[in-house]
């Protein structure tokens, strides 16, 4: 009897479970975050690709369009690519939604803020062109109309620079003429301005509720989509208050345990900001230790270059023996090992770092190529770009087993691995040239001239030296090669991503076809991040669901550059920047934030003066010896850090920038990195870094809050960011600052916090020069 009772219950118990997944509705089968698609309006038609979203297992059904936009002309829905028309009257945000078995998979749709300007040239130059920020700084012809010399420049809304060539010479300006802006490296551009008239409304957070929460709008709003994984939901209003209740859905088939809700909105000015929210067990998130590292928004990178970082490993620290090399130009012993030993010392935990960004680690060639004529001097392969093989690890750097080792005892400490990986080019050692030349384009032009650094004009065919052949991936055997050679990383080894070499001179065909083999290949979330210098629109053109995650944002860091490192109080080109990227690439990007790379001068060696802005920063690198010369460098430095760490996107720092590494271009930035015998400054730099990271990691409103810039003016930057109770306040400063805390100082003792201020019973004081962060964290915020 008691057998048969304990089987009924058993029966009913299944039977109840049963019920209640019944109940649940069906998750969307897009596994990534479905990224708006950006499209044109009125007359021209817009396109996106079934397969960036549905994989071959999981065919469309139908197509539906929210009101507005519509198929351009009729397509059978087994075709790829889809055409639509977004009307004239449609509002700024809107949505399609993909059918699959019944389930609806939708994605957002931005309307093109797209404007055509004429730019007259005022001069009486005959041989004209002009380049700039929306020719991808490729220089352009202009045309001849009534007399006038002008260039139609199709733009977005914001604010862009330029240049007129006169004769293939760009333009001299001096800063005095109207119309221009600092390109913070010692001369000047021309601006065209296409501001908003009129700005849009502003969501904010409200509250967390049960299985749901509020936000609120500063205006009337003509359309809101809410995305809970790809699907919209609904939510009710009550004046310019919205309430979210999060619906029962089956998540079990996803890779990751958090979920996002996405909030996209406009009105009459266009579209508003948008609103990002982590969702667990159907409860929002308020506690970011609840978060993990492979939820991409928690994520601060650390580069080194694995031959400059630490050699662990004497035995194979093999320079080159060719006397033509100069000794910073030759392997200098850093190594995986030596990687592996800081990860062991807790050197990156106690930094709070929770991703590690390793330099290429495959085998490069043994000999010595190029030449820089003064001093003269060749070059080794030690920092991993020219690679001979796409899968062996160098045996100057380690071998698999130490590879694998590192993956695994980082995973074990809560932190990522990526690695760079290099895909645009090889070198003309490798078999694949070797065996297939015909695989490479062409090192000369039809005019003769030669195809080396045309980084614009030759884009996708460019050699980056005459060694170095550009693999041809307009042919389909070259791209199946490379990606599977790619996708062998994060195969092979338990990988969490990518950063990937010359983004803008690979097509996007590679770039599809990679992402879609990583997708049908691993079990996890797998971040990939490019390299592309060049127009908003280029860079973005590479950031999609169907490609990669991010890029990083170089014109941010050369905005970040002029106003940091230099002491002229002008924030007023940073924030442009800043908000044209927030335009650009979402407020809730995945951009990285660099402190600095392997490919410009020292951000701390321009800030003491050390490097001018208006030299050669590469022969300052070889020519003289630079040293630090004023230490209020180390102050700029931290600007910069707090700035990143506190900005949207994903922050990166490049390997010595905690503390302060000095030098000038390739190879003066990649001097060995130091972990003793620190200098006071370097060493209280670095204890603030920490700081600034482990803020960052564990402030929602620094992760996914809004972001208002609550002032530029002055001499003074402060920027606001807040999450629900959460609400963070950096101040950037050149004047000397005091904020008046009386009538507020109980409460910011009791939730407050402050970096890199003095803290006085009535006031908190910055120092010119430096920054302050200022956090609260209460329920009921003004």
């Amino acid at each position: 009897m008691k057998k048969q009772l304990s089987l009924l219950i058993i029966i009913l118990m299944i039977s109840c479970d049963t019920k209640k997944e019944e109940e649940l509705a069906k998750a969307s089968v897009i596994q990534v975050m479905t990224t708006p698609i950006y499209a044109s309006s009125g007359h021209n038609n817009s396109e996106f690709l079934v397969s960036d979203y549905l994989s071959d297992e999981n065919k469309v059904d139908s197509i539906t369009f929210s009101e507005g936009i519509g198929f351009a002309k009729s397509k059978a829905l087994d075709e790829n690519i889809q055409s639509f028309r977004v009307k004239e009257n449609a509002t700024a945000v809107s949505h399609i939604t993909l059918w699959t078995k019944g389930i609806r998979n939708d994605i957002p749709v931005f309307k093109s803020t797209s404007k055509t300007i004429e730019i007259p040239y005022s001069g009486n130059f005959k041989n004209v062109q002009i380049k700039g920020e929306f020719t991808n700084w490729a220089p352009q012809d202009t045309e001849v109309v009534d007399g006038k010399i002008i260039y139609r420049a199709t733009v977005p809304q914001g604010k862009f620079q330029y240049l007129f060539l006169e004769g293939g010479k760009e333009e001299k300006l001096t800063g005095n003429e109207p119309n221009v802006v600092s390109n913070g490296m010692g001369s000047f551009n021309r601006v065209i301005d296409n501001s908003r008239k009129a700005n849009p409304a502003q969501l904010s957070y409200g509250e967390i509720l049960d299985q749901g929460f509020t936000f609120q709008s500063t205006g009337e709003l003509d359309n809101v989509v809410i995305l809970y994984e790809n699907q919209k939901i609904e939510a009710q209003k009550e004046g310019n208050t919205y309430t979210v209740q999060l619906p029962k859905v089956d998540f079990s088939n996803r890779i990751s345990k958090t979920q996002l809700v996405r909030v996209y909105a406009s009105d009459e000015n266009g579209r508003t900001n948008d609103l990002l929210i982590p969702v667990q067990d159907s409860q929002v998130v308020k506690d970011p230790t609840k978060l993990a590292r492979s939820d991409f928004h928690t994520q601060v990178l650390y580069f080194m270059m694995v031959d400059r970082f630490l050699d662990g490993d004497t035995s194979n620290t093999k320079p080159v023996p060719d006397p033509e090399i100069l000794p910073a130009a030759n392997y200098m012993g850093g190594d995986l090992a030596g990687v592996l030993e800081k990860i062991n010392d807790g050197y990156f935990e106690e930094m709070g770092i929770n991703t590690i960004w390793l330099s290429p680690i495959t085998q490069n060639p043994e000999g010595a190529y190029g030449l820089w004529p003064e001093p003269r001097t060749k070059f080794s392969g030690y920092h991993g770009y020219w690679p001979i093989s796409n899968t062996k690890v160098d045996y100057r750097f380690g071998d698999e087993k130490v590879m694998k080792e590192i993956i695994e005892e980082a995973h074990k400490r809560d932190m990522n691995v990526i690695l760079d990986y290099v895909a645009n080019h090889v070198h003309e050692e490798h078999p694949v040239y070797k065996n297939h030349p015909e695989w490479a384009t062409n090192l000369y032009l039809e005019d003769g001239s030669l195809n080396t650094e045309r980084w614009d004009d030759q884009r996708l065919t460019t050699w980056f030296d005459t060694f170095m052949p550009t693999l041809d991936f307009s042919k389909p055997e070259v791209v199946e090669k490379m990606t599977d050679s790619a996708l062998y990383w994060v195969t092979e080894y338990k990988l969490d991503g990518f950063r990937h070499d010359a983004t803008k001179h690979v097509p996007e065909e590679y770039w599809r076809t990679l992402t879609q083999k990583v997708r049908n290949n691993t079990d996890r979330p797998i971040y990939q991040i490019g390299e592309t210098y060049g127009s908003y629109d280029l860079i973005r053109s590479y950031v999609s669901t169907g490609m990669l995650d991010a890029q990083f944002d170089f014109n941010q860091y050369d905005a970040a550059v002029s106003a940091f490192a230099k002491a002229d109080s002008d924030y007023a080109n940073l924030t442009e920047t800043l908000k044209k990227g927030l335009e650009y690439y979402g407020h809730h990007h995945l951009m990285g934030n660099i402190s600095g790379n392997q490919d410009r001068a020292r951000f701390i060696s321009y800030a003491s003066g050390d490097v001018r802005f208006d030299e050669d920063a590469k022969k300052a690198g070889w020519t003289r010896d630079i040293v630090m010369s004023d230490s209020t460098a180390y102050d700029r430095l931290g600007m910069l850090q707090a700035f990143n760490m506190t900005m949207p996107g994903v922050p990166v720092i490049y390997y010595g920038d905690e503390y302060g590494s000095i030098g000038a271009n390739d190879p003066d930035n990649r001097r060995m990195m130091k972990f003793d015998g620190l200098s006071d400054r370097e060493r209280k730099l670095r204890e603030l870094v920490r700081e600034l990271v482990k803020l960052r990691r564990n402030s929602m409103s620094l992760m996914y809050g809004t972001t208002q810039v609550m002032s530029e003016n002055n001499g003074i930057l402060a920027i606001q960011r807040s999450y629900f109770g959460e609400q963070t306040t950096v101040f950037f400063n050149e004047t000397g600052l005091i904020l008046n805390m009386e009538n507020n100082n109980e409460r910011f003792r009791e939730s407050g916090t402050a970096i890199n201020a003095i803290v006085n019973e009535k006031n908190i004081q910055i120092k010119p020069g430096n920054f302050m962060i200022l956090q609260m964290k209460n329920e009921k915020m003004k």
